[in-house]
């Protein structure tokens, strides 16, 4: 009889350390995007975002993270986590980071350790708030290698968001170069300064986006902090910023590669500022003046008959 006893006293020791969850191997975390073929291919965005990942098989209700994440190869920033998201701001343009994640347990010890995984930053950089905006600024960049968005850019398929709070562009005082320019659906922002330094758009600027889109910065009365710009390869467009009279700002533009596009500026009614621009012959596509207080021709505009 003790014999037995013996036996199923073994028996259920044995039983209940199987069923107990800590001695179980608790599994890596895995990246959210896994089933993509190559997920460091897509590019994340600059200001704003977020990694997520999927906590393991077998991990503890309990279980918080330790998130390592920078830009070097074997990434030693810590970050304590308590869920499976680590949300970000203000990561350097078209630079690559590394991070990994371990799986911590209630006593501190490790539970899981991932494997390192990266993803490059996108060539845009998308700014909706004063307050990104000017953590932009703190980086001081003189020059940005991709397209700077104040405000937003959308397609033809999107509904436009809310305006946002953008009022002061003074933290970019330090830019000077930038491949493409767009500063669209700011209802706040009377004026471009703070842009002053910029001597170089390399493609488009868009004040307001066009193309049959309400976009535009209704409050937008002065864009003479352009003064610098002497030439574009790509398009200007000028769309529905509704309390904009003057160009004032873009006297010495003599060249721009694409279209001209000036539409929907409602009080708009002196393009003096183009003059220099015409004189040169140096609008290489098409021109499109529409539905502007005033709408001078392109002859217009070489004979000076500007303003209105």
């Amino acid at each position: 009889m003790k014999k037995i006893n013996l036996i199923l006293i073994t028996c259920l020791i044995l039983c209940s350390c199987q069923n107990n969850n800590e001695q179980l191997e608790v599994f890596p975390v895995e990246k959210i995007n896994s089933s993509n073929p190559d997920p460091n291919l897509a590019l994340n965005p600059v200001m704003n975002g977020s990694i997520s990942f999927i906590a393991g098989k077998n991990t503890p209700k309990n279980a918080t993270y330790r998130m390592y994440f920078d830009t070097s190869e074997n990434p030693k920033t810590v970050f304590d986590l308590t869920t499976t998201e680590k949300k970000y701001t203000n990561l350097k343009i078209n630079k690559t980071y590394y991070w990994r994640v371990e799986t911590i347990g209630v006593k501190g010890e490790v539970l899981a350790s991932s494997p390192i995984w990266n993803f490059t930053t996108d060539n845009k950089i998308i700014v909706r708030t004063q307050k990104d905006l000017e953590l932009l600024g703190s980086n001081k960049y003189s020059t940005i290698e991709g397209t700077l968005v104040i405000g937003d850019l959308f397609s033809l398929t999107e509904t436009l968001p809310p305006p946002t709070d953008i009022s002061d562009l003074s933290p970019l005082s330090d830019l000077t170069h930038v491949i493409k320019l767009v500063i669209n659906n700011n209802n706040s922002l009377i004026n471009l300064n703070g842009l002053s330094n910029l001597k170089v758009i390399y493609n488009d600027l868009f004040i307001g986006q066009g193309q049959n889109l309400s976009g535009g910065n209704s409050s937008l009365v002065d864009i003479s902090a352009l003064s610098k710009i002497q030439s574009l390869n790509g398009t200007l467009i000028i769309y529905n910023n509704n309390k904009l009279k003057s160009l004032k700002g873009l006297e010495l533009l003599k060249s721009i590669r694409k279209d001209l596009v000036i539409e929907d500026n409602s009080i708009l009614n002196n393009f003096c500022a183009l003059t220099t621009l015409f004189n040169n012959t140096g609008l290489s596509e098409n021109y499109y003046v529409k539905n502007n207080k005033y709408n001078p021709t392109k002859k217009d505009l070489i004979e000076k008959r500007c303003n209105n």
